[in-house]
């Protein structure tokens, strides 16, 4: 949707000089003067702006404009992460659509506009961002400057503009780029929205605060997220309750003296009623029966026994909630657009899977999984398509499983192999490929396969996919990260059944006989279903519930680490600042 716009081939070096020649208004100093400004030495192979012709092609930057100066060098001095590359299409673009002359300052410049874009920076944080990463306090100072200049013009300008293109790219993208994330994350970006057109259309209906509607995430993940992030805010003050820590593990039936502050928090967690007003040191079974529910809404074994993970879970302050949320909103803005019809996700650290019909699937089938082991064998976040299924299916063993765990025991015992199900098969590869062939292991199918009677096939770059598995006592545990990296589920049947519900011929009795059958059978889907492998540690269920799960990979101080890189406050071009201020001054003309 972005043309990518070529500038003029000036170095680099030269572009950043006139753009901080625009922009020169430091804290503390005297604005700088049009007439005050330097420019570079002129050489063979720089041309000067008078030198530019006079009637710039349709999509080539003009460095003679103030506007395109600070455009071509993508670096703004005036904010505190003046680089702005990755965002630098869509403000090319947006001043492209006005032969790069200013949007918010000017003769017919509206007040309206100019708050609103300051009230939506403002409240960013109600979609968990921090307005200081988009320059609020010092975009404020400049609104309001008076007797501006052409050069100041169109600095303040294009700041308002980075700023603001800025939140709505974070807004519906999320901050990071998911290539710089030190984890497996295979989703593709969303494609864009056409800033600058609903820019200009909303610009001229002084109606500039809808964009954040146009712009937020539309899944009901982040939207459940958004609210309760609403009532953590100070604007609806929330008292955190005293610590509860008991020394020693808490039984049924032991006394305690803080009885009364657990009954609090379980008040404030919405497992006990309000009108629990028992009094009395023991740990009785209401209060036992009110531990069990939280436990196992968070994912903790339900045995009413309050360790030191069961107290964790009081004792998180409304700042500490408020930043877990924040950073599942993060992720859900990784997530595509809402699409029509089924969908299956798996929330990898709650270790468990939904099967939605629809948007609004208020009853979602949900079963227990079994996800990829830590640290080494991590389930991937992804988002992909799932095509077709395979009952009784075949192992096609990869390499490393091969030669780390198969191969060992087959060299200490002849009949290993053949004991396993296990055969050696020669693979041609396409011509595209190369050609030639090599030899794989597969396992053929039966009791012995690990994928089970079914699996579920949504072709992707990290071969991963859901499948059945005859280990059935691994879902009795509470923590399961116990795969190489593959989901296994509890029910497949019922998730076969969900997959094939509208395709002619499959019942649960052809489902059954397929998953029984000797031989393998591949069934394509006449419907795609979308798979979401999720990984997120504070996760709202189809009815509204809260939950916070244990960081099993470490992805959430990983996140953290990489907004910290993100929204780090950058240095302008120290080489472009020290040329400018070695050269003599020169007066850059600025358009009517």
């Amino acid at each position: 949707m972005i043309n990518k716009l070529h500038a003029q081939k000036d170095s680099r070096r030269t572009y950043a000089c006139y753009a901080l020649a625009a922009c020169m208004t430091y804290a503390g100093s005297k604005p700088a003067l049009s007439q005050e400004i330097a420019t570079p030495e002129q050489n063979n192979n720089v041309p000067t702006i008078n030198s530019l012709p006079t009637a710039e092609p349709e999509n080539i930057i003009p460095l003679s404009s103030p506007i395109g100066a600070i455009l071509l060098s993508k670096q703004h001095p005036l904010l505190l992460r003046s680089d702005f590359s990755r965002v630098s299409d869509f403000v090319n673009q947006i001043y492209q659509s006005t032969q790069y002359q200013p949007i918010w300052f000017g003769e017919n410049h509206s007040e309206k506009n100019l708050n609103d874009l300051i009230s939506i920076l403002n409240n960013a944080s109600a979609d968990g961002l921090n307005p200081a990463n988009y320059d609020v306090d010092r975009l404020k100072g400049l609104i309001i400057e008076q007797n501006l200049d052409g050069n100041r013009i169109a600095s303040h300008d294009v700041a308002l503009t980075v700023s603001l293109v800025r939140f709505l790219h974070d807004l519906r993208q999320g901050q990071v780029d998911l290539r710089d994330i030190q984890y497996p994350v295979h989703i593709a970006p969303k494609p864009p929205i056409d800033i600058a057109g609903l820019l200009k259309k909303h610009l001229a209906s002084q109606t500039i605060n809808e964009l954040v509607t146009a712009f937020e995430p539309k899944n009901r993940q982040y939207q459940q997220l958004k609210k309760i992030l609403t009532n953590l805010k100070p604007s609806h003050p929330q008292m955190d309750l005293e610590e509860f820590k008991p020394s020693k593990t808490l039984r049924p039936g032991d006394r305690h003296p803080q009885m009364a502050l657990l009954r609090q928090h379980l008040k404030a967690l919405k497992v006990l009623e309000e009108n629990n007003n028992a009094e009395g040191n023991s740990y009785d079974n209401e209060l036992v029966d009110a531990v069990k529910k939280l436990q196992e809404q968070q994912g903790l074994a339900a045995d009413g026994y309050i360790g030191p993970a069961t107290a964790a879970l009081f004792n998180h302050s409304s700042g500490e909630k408020a930043q877990q949320i924040e950073l599942a909103m993060e992720r859900a803005r990784w997530i595509p657009d809402v699409t029509e019809g089924p969908m299956i996700v798996v929330n990898i650290p709650a270790f468990e899977l939904w099967a939605f019909n629809s948007v609004d699937d208020q009853n979602p089938l949900n079963m227990k999984v079994v996800v990829g082991k830590s640290p080494d064998n991590q389930t991937p976040v992804l988002w992909e398509e799932m095509k077709y299924l395979e009952f009784m299916p075949y192992w096609n063993i990869p390499k490393t499983i091969f030669q780390k765990e198969i191969l060992p025991k087959a060299a200490n015992n002849e009949g290993y192999l053949a004991s396993q199900e296990i055969e050696l098969i020669r693979h041609q590869n396409s011509d595209e490929q190369g050609g030639g062939s090599y030899i794989r292991a597969r396992q053929r199918p039966g009791k012995k396969n690990p994928l089970g009677r079914v699996k579920f096939v949504f072709p992707n770059t990290a071969d991963v996919y859901l499948h059945d598995t005859p280990s059935r006592s691994a879902f009795s545990r509470s923590r399961r990260d116990l795969s190489h990296g593959c989901v296994r589920v509890s029910e497949p049947e019922q998730l076969a059944e969900f997959v094939l519900g509208d395709q002619q011929g499959w019942d649960r009795e052809s489902i059954k006989q397929a998953m029984s059958a000797p031989k393998n059978r591949h069934v394509t889907l006449k419907r795609s279903v979308p798979v979401l492998f999720y990984y997120a540690t504070t996760f709202v269920d189809h009815e509204n519930q809260l939950h916070f799960y244990p960081d099993i990979y470490g992805q959430d101080e990983q996140l953290k680490k990489a907004l910290s890189k993100v929204q780090a406050p950058t240095l302008v071009n120290s080489a472009a600042s020290n040329q400018l201020a070695a050269n003599k001054p020169a007066e850059i003309s600025v358009r009517p």
